[in-house]
């Protein structure tokens, strides 16, 4: 129902996540950054409650590996559940349970997890971490290209409806963006990171958060 991508870039200092789905309103259920820890997803039959359990087990000194393993003690629908994190060091680490919609699947790279559920096939994730592999943007958009290869290979398989992006420095959330029901969300998200571009952000990093969200679509 949905595909994700976790990244962090360290020449830059941010670390943020992005995701795009058929469902209404992506980004208020599955990404959520603490800006001192990390970033992490939960997606599917997602169980909202395991980001902030995902995040406090990292934010006292546990790595993404250790964080995601435990989910299964914290949930006992995990076997519907997909989830992932990221932190500002060491590897990333997504967990997909034996009973989601196929087709799902997970991929960790080098500072960077993605992770999908009822997907068109295995190629939406491979183009995704084919997009990130491409260097020399700024990390929002490079989230936003690693969004759009995954559309482009077919994405979600019920279609398009909604896209977040999320990006934060170790200090604070710098950029904070939201399109919760759009016939083209992911275009309608570049649309919204040009607009904070031109504002400076993330390249001056502003000691408060930026938000933006698109409007309804009729």
């Amino acid at each position: 129902m949905t595909f994700t991508v976790l990244a962090r870039d360290p020449r830059d200092g941010l670390i943020g996540a992005a995701t795009a789905s058929r469902s209404l309103a992506v980004g208020a259920g599955v990404i959520a950054v603490d800006p001192g820890v990390g970033v992490v997803a939960s997606q599917a039959w997602t169980n909202r409650a395991l980001r902030g359990l995902l995040l406090a087990a990292m934010g006292e000194g546990r790595s993404a590996a250790d964080a995601v393993a435990a989910t299964p003690g914290w949930d006992d629908g995990h076997a519907l559940r997909q989830v992932a994190a990221l932190g500002w060091s060491g590897a990333g680490a997504a967990r997909s349970g034996a009973d989601i919609t196929a087709w799902a699947g997970d991929l960790v790279t080098p500072d960077a997890v993605f992770i999908g559920n009822l997907l068109a096939g295995p190629d939406v994730l491979a183009a995704m971490a084919a997009a990130w592999r491409t260097d020399g943007r700024d990390l929002a958009d490079r989230l936003i290209d690693v969004l759009a290869a995954g559309e482009r290979a077919g994405g979600d398989a019920r279609g398009r409806q909604s896209a977040a992006l999320v990006l934060a420095s170790r200090a604070d959330i710098v950029l904070d963006l939201r399109v919760d029901d759009h016939p083209d969300p992911i275009s309608e998200l570049a649309r919204l990171r040009r607009l904070a571009a031109g504002a400076g952000i993330p390249a001056e990093m502003p000691t408060s958060p930026i938000s933006a969200q698109a409007p309804t679509a009729s």
